[in-house]
């Protein structure tokens, strides 16, 4: 079986992709620029600080995402499973900035991965793709904001009310 072949199944499931579950030869175009890419348990795929240019997709395996805190400690956001159907790294196709969080592999893992170089030229050939995945991405990024306003008011809100506590 080819790469692509193996590869399509899985794209059919991914929301970011949503838009071409039925257009297998837009998919076929997509698939064509994926690698795919194997880790074992305790690999780093993602390493937070650090300069990305790729994102990936959960094709076998779990992985952990982590933050760390101003002290440096690490906490675990959440555990990500290949039948969540679960993509990371997406911003770096996005722009050059440096990776948010690390992504650690929980079991022996199978991703397929995107290069944003790779994105970026399938999207000057294939316009339609490249603006429909970005519009996928640019409503993930507003969904995240639009949480990251909520939460910050809350954490403002609760700052208030301990500090009126005090007095």
């Amino acid at each position: 079986m080819s790469d692509i072949e193996k590869i399509l199944p899985k794209l059919k499931t991914i929301s970011l992709f949503k838009a071409f579950a039925e257009d297998e030869a837009s998919l076929r175009k997509l698939a064509s620029i994926m690698e795919i890419r194997k880790f074992a348990a305790g690999d780093r795929i993602i390493g937070e600080g650090e300069q990305g240019d790729n994102m990936f997709i959960l094709s076998k395996g779990s992985v952990s995402v982590e933050k760390r805190t101003l002290k440096d400690d690490s906490y675990t956001v959440v555990k990500l499973v290949e039948s969540m159907n679960v993509f990371f790294g997406e911003l770096a196709l996005m722009d050059d900035d440096v990776r948010s969080a690390t992504v650690l592999a929980e079991s022996d893992c199978e991703c397929f991965s995107i290069r944003k170089a790779d994105f970026e030229r399938l999207g000057d050939e294939n316009p339609v793709i490249g603006l429909k995945v970005t519009r996928e991405i640019a409503k993930i990024l507003g969904a995240r904001l639009r949480n990251s306003s909520r939460d910050n008011i809350i954490l403002f809100e609760a700052l208030v009310s301990e500090i009126e506590d005090v007095e």
